[in-house]
């Protein structure tokens, strides 16, 4: 496998390809190679004694005659060799390494050094590890007075000098003092980075940068080897002032929808020295509102924009370094569609129904062009729209347009319109209330009758306010009966009126077999119609 694992031990980078996590060969399985070792590090207790940490891979066995040999910094001079080391437990879930410590050591000065693991030393097969450690020796290490060599940054004063100590408790006596030849990085928010060493007092020094497009100014510096040991600073910007310029377009735009229309401008800034210099940065165009800057290498003009209805646009410019400037101006769009004279209704069996015309403001069509429109319906109040099916009619004809779907479902409706050519619109919105309606307990009895008996017809009748059900008196019900013969249509017998309960009834003499079923069909312009069950009568 030629995959390669990257980890990062105490500021030194190490790769190590996907093999060395395998299962160690049967001539190391005693100790295991020490390639297999890719993290070391080390940490001081409250007593002043360290121990040595490393991880390995799965695959390796611990072993024996190892050693961690600790050196003076950058030099080959070995200061201490620390053993007693033990482990072997998991560090994941997945066993992908293993963790290891040493015994506890201490030395006889407060300093860094550096780390190795060492097998067999000073024999014809020493193997000493490629992974190397780092060790502060020292307690409660800081960064102390952390500052920049600039109080306040502009765009004209982006450089300068960030420097700092590190200093720590010395282990035996506990007296602070610096600490010499320490590892420090020194960051600035846009991601640069320098790697420095403390001098004999300490103290580290490095130049920094900033771009001038950052979103913010800030510097931070941790030592090397103690994550938790860091200082941030970040100096206050004095912003410039700037000023953008449209020169094309003008104060108001005509364009057909969908053209692209491109905007030309200069954006200046207000130097330190109170000069007007160019401002050489990438602006885009927006409805309705102002964006934040991007860099891009298209000197100070500006971006276009697609016209896609009429509109106020706005080039604006914001950044961390300079006061916002904007400039706007409106556009109007031709060949945009509209619904004129749109009136929706709903009849009493549920269909809906548009009738009206779809125009094109400001612009022409051929003559019968036809046009595609969408039913919408939303069942959530206008929050979300789900598009139910369309249909065809002609620019500038008046149409009358049936929906797909029935009212049955309360919510609201709406007809939408657009194509490449033509601006897109979209209608009022249509709320179709009617009150539900029900004939329920309906029947015709006695059942399996002789011919000449008489039978009843009888039911309820109820409407719905809100999720209860009530009787409908006063109303009509008309009686349909299909005779059981091939060919047999509905024919309405009768009819009948249903009482302050709701229920009615009408009386029949029976002549043939057949289907009876009672129906609303008389209501009025704020109810919908209904239906009972078919019920079918055996006449002998």
């Amino acid at each position: 496998m030629s995959t390669k694992r990257f980890i990062t031990a105490l500021g030194v980078t190490l790769g190590i390809t996907a093999s060395t996590f395998l299962a160690a060969p049967a001539a190391q399985a005693a100790g295991g190679s020490l390639d297999e070792v890719y993290y070391m590090t080390a940490s001081v207790g409250s007593d002043g004694a360290f121990r040595v940490e490393f991880q390995s891979g799965d695959g390796w066995q611990i072993g024996d005659a190892l050693a961690v040999r600790v050196r003076e910094k950058g030099t080959s001079a070995v200061v201490a060799r620390v053993g007693g080391i033990t482990g072997g437990q998991c560090g994941d879930e997945s066993c992908s390494y293993a963790e290891y410590k040493s015994a506890p050591a201490k030395l006889d000065k407060m300093a860094v050094y550096d780390l190795e693991l060492v097998r067999n030393e000073g024999k014809s097969d020493e193997e000493v590890s490629t992974a190397k450690g780092v060790l502060n020796y020292a307690l409660n290490p800081k960064i102390d007075g952390f500052k920049s060599s600039l109080p306040s940054l502009s765009y004209d004063s982006r450089s300068g000098q960030a420097s700092g100590r590190v200093v720590a408790e010395d282990p035996k006596t506990r007296e602070v003092k610096p600490l010499v030849g320490a590892g420090v990085e020194v960051n600035t928010y846009s991601g640069e980075t320098a790697k420095l060493t403390t001098d004999g007092a300490g103290q580290f020094a490095s130049p920094f940068a900033f771009r001038g497009d950052e979103t913010e100014a800030s510097l931070q510096a941790s030592l090397v080897g103690s994550e938790s040991v860091k200082s941030k600073l970040s100096p206050p910007i004095r912003k410039q002032a700037t000023k953008l310029n449209v020169t094309s377009p003008g104060a108001t735009v005509t364009a057909r929808f969908g053209t692209k229309i491109p905007v030309r401008g200069t954006l200046t800034r207000t130097a330190d020295d109170g000069t007007q210099k160019p401002l050489d940065v990438g602006l885009e165009v927006t409805k309705d509102g102002c964006v934040a800057v991007y860099r891009e290498d298209c000197g100070n003009g500006v971006n276009g924009f697609r016209v896609t209805g009429d509109a106020k646009m706005t080039v604006g410019f914001s950044s961390a370094w300079f006061e916002p400037s904007s400039s706007s101006f409106a556009v109007h769009a031709t060949h945009m569609s509209a619904f004129e004279g749109l009136v929706g209704s709903v009849d009493k069996y549920r269909n809906i129904t548009y009738s009206g015309k779809l125009i094109v403001k400001d612009g022409t069509v051929p003559a019968g062009a036809s046009a595609r429109v969408h039913f919408d319906f939303s069942g959530d109040n206008g929050k979300t729209w789900t598009y139910v099916g369309s249909t065809t009619t002609t620019y500038n004809t008046p149409f009358t347009l049936k929906n797909p779907y029935s009212s049955a479902k309360p919510g609201l409706w709406r007809l939408r319109h657009g194509t490449a050519n033509v601006g897109p619109t979209t209608s009022q919105t249509f709320q179709f209330i009617r009150r539900p309606t029900q004939i329920t307990a309906d029947d015709v009895t006695p059942e399996g009758v002789a011919r000449g008996t008489t039978i009843t017809a009888k039911g309820l009748l109820t409407h719905r306010y809100s999720t209860t059900w009530k009787p409908f008196a006063g109303q009509t019900v008309r009686i349909y009966f299909k005779p059981a013969t091939p060919g047999g249509a509905w024919k309405q017998l009768g009819t009948a009126k249903t009482l302050a309960n709701g229920t009615f009834s009408r009386k029949f003499t029976a002549d043939q077999d057949g289907t009876w079923q009672m129906r609303y069909e008389d209501a009025p312009s704020t109810h919908y119609a209904s239906k009972g069950r078919e019920d079918y009568v055996d006449v002998r």
